[in-house]
């Protein structure tokens, strides 16, 4: 293929960039450039996928076998409490942290008694990290989960050992580079094998599923 002609102007700027006119044609040069501009970094977390996380775990919960397991009802009606302020949020145009806050406060109060020193030591540690957090994406979801792990640590519930493992794996990942839909997911596995929660595990295997869109 030919190429097309340069200015001079243009040639000296490709060669200041360490880039030989003569040694690329034109399609490969305009695959180069576009494959430059998908590479992109993390993306900001927004309420709109907050919302679309809750309403995830919602119908998860929903689908979730056991009916009458009180621990499950309280899945489902929490879920459904959250999800509407992640609604609400994400329609009057609140940020993701008001999402994620608004959500966590929503969903405690339906915590049952078994667990309740876990749900609700959870999920009121992940608002609160979203009260000071300046983060608005991978950072701002990493810390509040660790947040949450480090309330319920030492809690011998099975609960509190999915949250923890979970969020120690999570921080693992993460810290190596792994971004946070593939983190995320690792820590699901991760926590499935080593501290097995059935609800816990409707949970952030919900988040997976949206995280993976």
């Amino acid at each position: 293929m030919g190429t097309e002609p340069r200015s001079a102007r243009a040639a000296s700027e490709n060669l200041s960039r360490g880039i030989d006119p003569d040694a690329l044609d034109v399609d490969s040069l305009r695959t180069d450039i576009s494959r430059a501009a998908e590479v992109q970094g993390p993306q900001p977390l927004e309420a709109s996928c907050v919302r679309a996380a809750y309403e995830a775990i919602a119908a998860a919960g929903e689908r979730a076998e056991a009916a009458d397991d009180a621990t499950l009802v309280s899945l489902r009606a929490g879920a459904a409490a959250a999800a509407d302020a992640a609604r609400v949020a994400d329609e009057i145009g609140a940020g993701a942290v008001a999402a994620l806050r608004a959500a966590a406060r929503a969903w405690y109060p339906y915590a049952v008694a078994s667990e309740s020193a876990a749900w609700e030591a959870g999920l009121r540690a992940f608002s609160e990290a979203c009260d000071s957090a300046t983060e608005s994406g991978q950072a701002l979801v990493v810390r509040s989960v660790e947040a949450a792990g480090r309330a319920v640590s030492g809690d011998d519930t099975a609960t509190a050992r999915a949250v923890d493992a979970f969020a120690a794996e999570l921080r693992r990942r993460t810290a190596l580079g792994e971004g946070l839909p593939a983190a995320w997911g690792g820590a699901s596995r991760h926590t499935a094998e080593t501290a097995p929660d059935p609800v816990f595990q409707t949970v952030v295997d919900a988040v997976r599923g949206v995280l993976s869109r």
